[in-house]
C-alpha cells in the first residue's frame, strides 16, 4: 500500500532510490497520462539498462514474496507504540511521536534547549544510528526488514538517552 491508505488515487506515482534495492533506476507510473511522453522527448542518465531493469524486477519480486510491506506495517505500528510510552514517560522533553510505516520522527518541545542533535548524539554513543529531521525532530529510518527485536533495541537505547539528558 503505497498510497491507498490515503484515501487518494494520485495522477503520477513516482519511485526511485530502494525500486533497485541501492542501483540507480527512477520509474513512472500513470494510468491516464501514459501517452504523454513520446519516443525520444523523455531521456535518463540510467534509463532502459538491461542490467538495472532485471535488479528492479528481483527487488519487486523479493518485497512481494517475502512479504515485506507487511513487515513495514507491523513494525512501524510496533515502533510508534514503543515511542509513544517513551513520550508519555518524558512529557516535558517530547511533543508527539508522528509518522507512517518505517518513517517516523520523535518531536521534542519546541520551549526546552534540547535538539535533535543532542538525542541523536546520545543515542550514538549508544549504538544506534539515528539522524536529526531539523532542530527539534529526530528522524526513524529503519531498513524495511528491521526485526522486532531491533525495534524493540532501537527503543531502549533511546529512551536511555533520554534519561541521560532530561
Amino acid at each position: 500500500d503505497f498510497y491507498q491508505n490515503l484515501g487518494i488515487e494520485p495522477d503520477i506515482f513516482t519511485s526511485a532510490k530502494g525500486l533497485a534495492g541501492g542501483i540507480p533506476i527512477g520509474a513512472m507510473m500513470s494510468k491516464k497520462f501514459c501517452d504523454i511522453f513520446q519516443p525520444g522527448e523523455h531521456a535518463s542518465t540510467f534509463g532502459g539498462n538491461p542490467f538495472v531493469c532485471a535488479v528492479a524486477l528481483s527487488v519487486g519480486k523479493t518485497l512481494e514474496q517475502e512479504n515485506i510491506l507487511q513487515n513495514v506495517q507491523v513494525r512501524g505500528d510496533q515502533l510508534r507504540t514503543r515511542l509513544r510510552a517513551i513520550a508519555q514517560k518524558y512529557p516535558q522533553v517530547i511533543e508527539e511521536v508522528r509518522g507512517w510505516g518505517l518513517i517516523n520522527g520523535l518531536v521534542l518541545k519546541s520551549d526546552i534547549d534540547l535538539t535533535s542533535v543532542d538525542v541523536v548524539k546520545a543515542v550514538m554513543e549508544r549504538g544506534l544510528l539515528l539522524v536529526p529531521a531539523g532542530p527539534k525532530v529526530v528522524r526513524f529510518v529503519p531498513p524495511l526488514i528491521v526485526s522486532a527485536g531491533e525495534v524493540d533495541q532501537a527503543a531502549l537505547i533511546v529512551e536511555q538517552a533520554l534519561q541521560a539528558l532530561a
